[in-house]
């Protein structure tokens, strides 16, 4: 991940290093732990970067130094000035892990700011980019799988495709998800598990 926690270690060696990042609808937790994405309906996504992080080593001031330079100098490459935007860089309390938040303004930026897959839109548009609409998908509900021809009908409907590894929580409901992808008890999709592209289709 070219602007993950792994820059991170390589500029200031502030982190061990782990990636950030159903029917989904369901609230994002209070207390973040893992990498988290949440998709809006328009389009708008927030993603939430954790990391180990030393308080007796480093400052977190300079994190959070870094993520602003970041922040502006991919928003300046990309001549839109909240193309991503820093929430946040917070300590979990009484716990060594940090948390970045970002948000961006579409799948696009996220996805050149990430340096990984994260698409939004419907299946039409995923078509358009250069997906796959032949994808084995499975009914979240019955755990029925549907044939790969089938995601090719339902050119409307939403699609997350991706292959960032994160709990992925979205304002639609999920109703099929690709190979080796968790419905959380919460509504939202682990995606930690897979190796490659994951698709998450909405309602």
């Amino acid at each position: 991940m070219v602007r993950d926690m792994g820059k991170f270690v390589k500029v200031a060696c502030l982190f061990l290093c782990f990636l950030v990042l159903t029917g989904c609808g369901a609230g994002v937790p209070d207390t973040i732990e893992a990498p988290t994405i949440l998709v809006e309906k328009k389009g708008r996504i927030t993603l939430w970067q954790v990391g180990e992080f030393s308080r007796d080593d480093y400052i977190l001031s300079e994190l959070q130094t870094f993520a602003q330079e970041e922040t502006a100098r991919f928003n300046l490459s990309r001549g839109v000035d909240g193309a991503v935007t820093l929430e946040s860089v917070e300590m979990q309390e009484d716990s060594s892990l940090a948390v970045v938040k970002y948000q961006f303004d579409g799948w696009e930026s996220c996805t050149r700011f990430c340096g990984e897959v994260f698409f939004f839109g419907t299946v039409k548009e995923a078509v358009r980019q250069g997906f796959s609409a032949g994808v084995a998908l499975t009914g979240v509900k019955d755990g029925a799988q549907v044939p790969e021809s089938q995601l090719a009908q339902w050119t409307d409907r939403s699609l997350v495709v991706t292959d960032m590894k994160a709990n992925i929580y979205c304002s639609g409901t999920v109703t099929h998800v690709s190979s080796g992808a968790v419905l959380n008890k919460d509504g939202s999709v682990d995606t930690s598990g897979v190796e490659g592209l994951v698709y998450i289709l909405l309602k």
